[in-house]
């Protein structure tokens, strides 16, 4: 048995008892510590992660899991949570973020003879190096998969006629603060060490603990990416970029579609090319985040079924119709929460358009569209719907990161 035998209501039946018996308690009699880093956030309430899925497990299969038992440690245990909905986070201050933004602001790039650009190489595998973040995958690459992996990228964003160099930022990132390289000997390690001996060695490279700590927080890592690509590659297709380095769930603030769904099949066609019989079929399994339609329902309640942006009421097969959208994703990499303050209610139109990051909300309230070519109006919002400014914010950040031009605000 594992994590995967966990649901949505054994988190919150132990969630009830964190509550009921206070955190010391609740962590005594089930013999955990205090987390140091992943903490659960329901309702604005903090939960010890490992400790919140070890209850979780008791109570959908009887077998209450200890510390010991998660060999998959602390990320492990977030990823299950968050693929229920709930919302995880790192718990570190402000202030470390803060401190990586400016080391990320000030990457020591070179700069080739007779070109004053700075070079992109750091700065592309740095971002290369957030996508694995963002897929939860190791923290640490080998040096031969860097090599084969963002060789490619340097060629295909890097400065025109710039010759690429992988090893460089392999070995240069440490200079960052951020980056560190295991696996070279000691006495190898007085200056940069040649090809032929990372070939012969197959040293490992990623961000340091710390720095992967914070960049697993989903907020963290998005003003990490526009930090990178603000600073060091404003002329680059950021539609291009992202989804060659694997951070395509950058360009939508709602989730991507499955790969299978945009497969074509064979069918049988007649002279005219015209499909015959009826429309294949394909047998697929799919992870499905499960969203509390109790919140939808209320949302769409609250606003009386009438968009928030441009004010339709539309009516399908002699009903009310209206969309709940989350405002933060709650799939990779937003992992935004299943909550009212995370949700909008809007028209089908308004809802892909947001999604789409055509429009945003600005500071002041105002919906405005990304390419400048809409009139401001208003957020409506009713009274009793809640809204976090956080998510707005994040949402609004996404816009920016992928305008043409920065959006205003």
């Amino acid at each position: 048995m594992g994590l995967g035998d966990i649901r949505y209501e054994d988190v919150i039946a132990a969630t009830e008892e964190f509550r009921s018996l206070g955190r010391d308690n609740f962590l005594q009699k089930y013999g955990f510590r205090r987390a140091r880093s992943y903490e659960m956030v329901l309702d604005g309430l903090r939960y010890d992660s490992k400790a919140i899925a070890g209850v979780a497990h008791g109570h959908a299969t009887g077998d209450f899991l200890t510390a010991g038992d998660f060999s998959g440690g602390a990320a492990t245990v977030a990823r299950r949570l968050r693929e229920l909905g709930f919302v995880v986070e790192t718990g570190e201050t402000p202030r470390d973020r803060a401190a990586l933004l400016e080391r990320l602001r000030k990457l020591k790039v070179s700069r080739g003879p007779g070109n004053p650009a700075p070079s992109r190489h750091q700065p592309l595998s740095l971002l290369w190096a957030m996508s694995r973040e963002a897929d939860e995958r190791p923290r640490m690459t080998p040096w031969p998969q860097f090599r084969d992996e963002v060789g490619p990228l340097l060629v295909e964003f890097g400065l025109p006629n710039a010759k690429a160099t992988p090893e460089y930022p392999f070995w240069h990132l440490q200079g960052s603060g951020l980056w560190e390289v295991q696996g070279v000997p000691a006495d190898l390690t007085k200056q940069m060490p040649k090809v032929s001996i990372l070939d012969a060695h197959h040293p490992q490279a990623g961000f340091t603990e710390e720095a992967a700590a914070l960049l697993r927080d989903p907020v963290t890592r998005l003003d990490a990416i526009a930090t990178i690509c603000e600073t060091y590659l404003q002329d680059v297709d950021r539609q291009a970029l992202f989804e060659r380095m694997g951070l395509a769930g950058y360009t939508t603030a709602g989730s991507l579609p499955s790969p299978s769904e945009d497969e074509s099949s064979d069918t049988g066609t007649d002279e005219y090319g015209r499909a015959t019989g009826p429309a294949p079929r394909r047998d697929t399994t799919r992870s499905v985040i499960v969203r509390d339609e109790a919140l939808a329902r209320k949302v769409k309640e609250l606003e009386g079924d009438r968009c928030q942006i441009c004010d339709t009421a539309l009516r399908h097969l002699n009903r009310p119709y209206s969309q709940a959208a989350h405002i933060r994703g709650l799939g990779r990499p937003h992992h935004g929460p299943d909550e009212l303050q995370n949700l909008l209610c809007l028209c089908a139109n308004c809802h892909v358009l947001f999604d789409g990051l055509e429009i945003y909300v600005d500071p002041a309230g105002l919906v405005r569209g990304t390419r400048d070519d809409r009139e401001p109006r208003p957020l409506r919002r009713d009274p009793g719907h809640p809204m976090d400014e956080a998510h707005i914010g994040y949402h609004r950040d996404l816009c920016t990161l992928n305008a043409p031009e920065p959006a205003t605000g």
